[in-house]
């Protein structure tokens, strides 16, 4: 009898397993405000996409699916769900659910870019989500409130910007888990570019590959010949570009990966803009490593690299993160304040700790710096009109840094 209690047990438990339903996510399409791209996993093959206006009727959704395209430490037998939903309304709040084959269901919801008008989204990153460290979850938590708190009056957040380190190991799934469990998973579109830690294997530090981050994601497939990573999307008149600062480093790769990356992503970007020239009224680049640290620029993020290109294109925000210290420049052009040129931000990490920063005035290019390494923070962007302005919220729900550029003529 106990021999067949077990049995029983194992049964139900790899029943349970099976319809498991986890990574729910929505992803920005090419033209976000009248597409969103979902991404899910599943032990099942048998799911259900449910996609409809928030209070309205939801109608199935036929979702691509493939099995196990890559195995994670704790998950090494999936289905990776994709599915875009086209034909939807600008500014618009969409509700969808995923259904495994037991009954089992994750719903979330997103919203659509509006065609032009304004709108506000919040930036983050550097969160390093683990299981052991479940507090730096509430970490983001906190902050998403109080930036929906000083968003309310203008429509609300829109989406949510990460500039990668979502996760502590790329190859460890209950990291991703335990990044699934925040609210900007649940409530918000998310859109991401891998960082150090995306690549990291689950035993350590050594740099691995981008396809445990791919995996994850259902990010447009847009971007640099070869380079997952990277895509290019628009949301109510701002074009982003995501650059995978981690692609430079194909030698730590298990794929053939040439160092000439960085050269095909600046190919790939001054194509992307000019094809989209009369689409967009500000251009905002993002990537992981630091264009600047607390001393001036950082040889690792590239800034003198891509410095040139962005002053001949117009970047308006070079967003970036990894130094887990809030830094602020100038406008730049030619490495010199120019009130026409390119704003770069690095932004603060978030974690347990929730500790206030410590801002002070910069010298030279860098306007305001944080001596603070072990702070935290976030970021709102508000697009209004002809303005774009970024505000640094502090854990305490406190605006300690302002920013704004002006639509340029283009």
């Amino acid at each position: 009898m106990r021999n067949l209690i077990s049995i029983c047990m194992a049964a139900l438990a790899a029943w349970g397993a099976f319809g498991e339903v986890s990574l729910v996510g929505a992803c920005p399409a090419e033209d976000s405000s009248t597409a969103l791209r979902i991404v899910w996993h599943s032990d099942s093959p048998q799911c259900e996409l449910r996609f409809g206006p928030e209070g309205g009727d939801a109608q199935a959704v036929v979702a691509e699916k493939t099995k196990t395209p890559v195995e994670y430490t704790g998950k090494t037998d999936y289905w990776l769900y994709r599915a875009e939903v086209n034909s939807l309304e600008p500014g618009a709040r969409y509700a969808y659910e995923v259904r495994g084959p037991d009954g089992e269901s994750v719903s979330r919801s997103a919203r659509t870019a509006p065609k032009d008008g304004d709108f506000e989204f919040l930036w983050i990153g550097d969160i390093h989500s683990t299981p052991s460290h479940p507090k730096k979850i509430k970490s983001v938590d906190r902050l998403l409130s109080h930036a929906e708190e000083m968003s309310a009056s203008r429509g609300g957040i829109s989406f949510v910007l990460c500039t990668g380190d979502a996760v502590k190991h790329g190859q460890t799934y209950d990291c991703w888990r335990e990044w699934d469990r925040s609210r900007v998973m649940r409530d918000y579109m998310v859109a991401m570019i891998p960082g150090n830690k995306e690549y990291y294997r689950s035993e350590g530090r050594t740099r691995w590959h981008d396809r445990w981050f791919a995996s994850a994601r259902n990010n447009p497939e847009n971007g640099a010949p070869g380079l997952a990573g990277t895509y290019w999307f628009l949301y109510g008149g701002v074009l982003f570009v995501g650059i995978d600062t981690l692609a430079e480093e194909g030698k730590k790769m298990d794929d053939d990966v040439s160092h000439s990356a960085d050269q095909r992503q600046r190919e790939w970007l001054v194509r992307v803009v000019g094809a989209q020239k009369g689409r967009y009224r500000f251009l905002v680049v993002f990537q992981h490593y630091p264009y600047f640290e607390n001393g001036g620029p950082c040889s690792y993020g590239r800034y003198g690299f891509w410095r040139g290109t962005f002053d001949a294109l117009g970047v308006d925000f070079a967003l970036s993160g990894d130094a887990h210290a809030y830094v602020r420049t100038h406008p730049l052009r030619d490495g010199k304040m120019d009130a026409a040129g390119t704003v770069y931000v690095v932004c603060p990490e978030i974690d347990s700790h929730m500790e206030e920063p410590r801002l002070g005035d910069g010298y030279g290019a860098v306007a305001v710096s944080d001596a603070n390494e072990s702070s935290c923070g976030a970021c709102l962007f508000s697009v209004s009109g002809e303005e774009m302005t970024m505000r640094y919220i502090s854990p305490a729900g406190v605006v300690r840094d302002t920013v704004s550029v002006r639509q340029r003529r283009r």
